[in-house]
């Protein structure tokens, strides 16, 4: 199938959102991008977890498959996540930018130039950082996660808006079909 042919137009405003994730960036967001004082007891939106354990998917051959990581990013509502009639939020696995990853593709992700994935620096000044892709998204019961994983980071609400117009940006951006 061509994603090229009849594609429809993004519901939102495109030239105001980039202006908007370029307005954040040229704040400086790598410095006061996480809460100083977080609240590690409580889950939010865009929260940073530890918690080992398999990004599941279905390969090639219909086969399932995993990813390991030890890091992830809480996709989920902040509302969903603190209501009782649902069972289930959302995850992301974190990819650590490794030495090998080219400065050029290393300053697009933190300029949040991809429409895919989302940059989120590392608190620990260890690495270049973590790379969230929004085509890995993972269902997790949330009684597991509350007790199994350990917050590591808590967003400032400039980078959670950040966060949430990356967020827009790809899934409501236009799909192709009338192209």
């Amino acid at each position: 199938m061509d994603c090229a042919v009849n594609r429809w137009p993004p519901v939102y405003d495109f030239d105001s959102l980039q202006t908007e994730i370029k307005e954040l960036v040229d704040r400086g967001l790598e410095e006061n991008f996480y809460n100083e004082d977080p609240n590690l007891k409580d889950f939010f939106q865009g929260d940073i977890i530890e918690l080992n354990m398999v990004f599941p998917y279905i390969d090639e051959n219909g086969d399932i498959a995993v990813i390991e990581s030890d890091k992830w990013l809480i996709l989920g509502n902040t509302c969903d996540i603190s209501r009782d009639d649902l069972p289930y939020t959302n995850i992301i696995p974190l990819d650590e930018l490794g030495d090998d990853v080219p400065r050029e593709i290393i300053n697009n992700l933190k300029n949040f130039q991809s429409y895919k994935k989302i940059f989120f620096p590392d608190i620990s000044k260890e690495t270049s950082g973590y790379v969230a892709e929004f085509t890995q998204i993972c269902s997790i019961e949330k009684t597991y996660l509350i007790k199994e994983s350990k917050k590591i980071s808590e967003l400032e609400y400039h980078s959670w808006v950040l966060f949430h117009s990356c967020i827009v940006r790809y899934f409501a951006r236009d799909d192709g079909r009338k192209d």
